[in-house]
């Protein structure tokens, strides 16, 4: 059988996936990857493996690369050739299915995201939804609360899921395309839909609603956080990071400001689509260094030093809570214009006053070698 995912075009045999079926295409196209299973198990040294997603890979002796589930001896195993463009299934020694029976999609995932990168194209951990003719990602760290923004949009705007947690990206010429995979997280979402895709949103919890346009390098340093990389395959990891800078070149990049809400989804959609020139343009970015953590100690808010920074730093240091709750904003990337609103909308304080309390803040934080610019 033939599938086409992404745009990539697979040649399937000896096995079966349900999710799978809405990719199925009768298009006659050459097979840019091929995948088979084999009735046999396969022996390699787990202690050689490099641990990577919660799995195992391991490079043989002919430079194929052997991907296994090291916490569960009867789940397959799969083996790749260097560029990812064929891969065989083979039941475990301990296996009781068969290779046709596939129990762990993760693992066969992975080979297709690395045949993915070779064909410029990215797999993004985000949720993707379809408004109209094009598609929106809302990406972030998780618990930040980009599903729950996607959802908004589903229920409020009318928009469809592409994918609940991992579309995949094509990359042309002009732009990109936000597609459908036959994988999902906790929403299952197995949609064969392609659309081009109008932005990246970089999810923020504000009480306010902003779009604030993000520097190519701004992007690429939320991006390549967010996007599947193969650190275990050297050249496969920096076509990766190659791919990921391109899609920031090609595809707009915004940090959003907003809370979950049907209201606040209304407003991003009309400055996004309607209104362009309400998107706030880029600002230098500012953040905490690593090595620092904020604790509370007996009702008092602490910043402590970790790792390294133990012994270059003077002990702790206590933070009012204006200041506790400027640290924990500054944990990620954030612009001095937009943590002051955040502060604002906040706490009961006028401008003029927060303006000048922020500024000794940062001056303290910088003279603390806390912030980096």
């Amino acid at each position: 059988m033939i599938f086409r995912i992404a745009g990539l075009f697979i040649f399937g045999s000896g096995f079966f996936l349900k999710t799978w079926c809405a990719f199925h295409t009768t298009k006659k196209q050459s097979a840019e990857m091929e995948i088979s299973a084999i009735e046999s198990a396969i022996s390699f040294d787990r202690h050689r493996s490099i641990y990577s997603s919660g799995l195992a890979v391991a490079k043989l002796s002919n430079e194929d690369w052997v991907i296994s589930n090291p916490t569960d001896k009867t789940a397959h195993t799969i083996v790749c050739t260097p560029d990812y463009r064929k891969a065989y299934i083979h039941a475990s020694e301990d296996s009781v299915h068969s290779s046709k029976e596939i129990a762990d999609f993760d693992l066969l995932r992975i080979p297709i995201e690395c045949r993915f990168i070779h064909e410029s194209i990215v797999s993004l951990h985000a949720a993707c939804v379809e408004d109209g003719s094009c598609a929106v990602c809302f990406t972030g760290d998780s618990g930040v609360g980009k599903s729950t923004r996607a959802k908004t949009w589903v229920d409020a705007l009318g928009a469809e899921f592409i994918s609940g947690d991992r579309p995949a990206v094509r990359l042309e010429e002009n732009g990109s395309v936000a597609c459908g995979v036959p994988w999902d997280g906790k929403e299952q979402i197995f949609r064969n839909v392609e659309r081009p895709l109008r932005a990246i949103l970089e999810v923020r919890r504000a009480p306010f609603t902003r779009l604030r346009r993000l520097s190519v390098e701004q992007a690429y340093r939320v991006l390549v956080r967010q996007c599947f990389i193969p650190m275990w395959d050297p050249d496969t990891a920096a076509l990766a990071m190659v791919n990921v800078k391109r899609l920031c070149r090609i595809t707009p990049v915004y940090r959003l400001f907003c809370g979950p809400d049907a209201e606040a989804a209304r407003e991003t959609r009309r400055i996004l689509f309607d209104c362009p020139e309400e998107i706030q343009e880029e600002l230098p970015d500012m953040k905490i260094r690593e090595g620092f953590v904020l604790r509370n100690v007996a009702d008092e808010h602490m910043v402590m030093p970790t790792g390294e920074n133990v012994g270059k730093f003077g002990g702790a240091v206590v933070l009012s809570d204006v200041a506790a709750f400027a640290f924990e904003q500054l944990k990620h990337p954030v612009s001095r214009e937009d943590l002051l609103s955040l502060i604002l909308a906040e706490y009961d304080v006028d401008a003029e006053t927060a303006t000048a309390d922020l500024d000794a803040l940062l001056a303290q934080f910088r003279e603390m070698n806390l912030l980096e610019d």
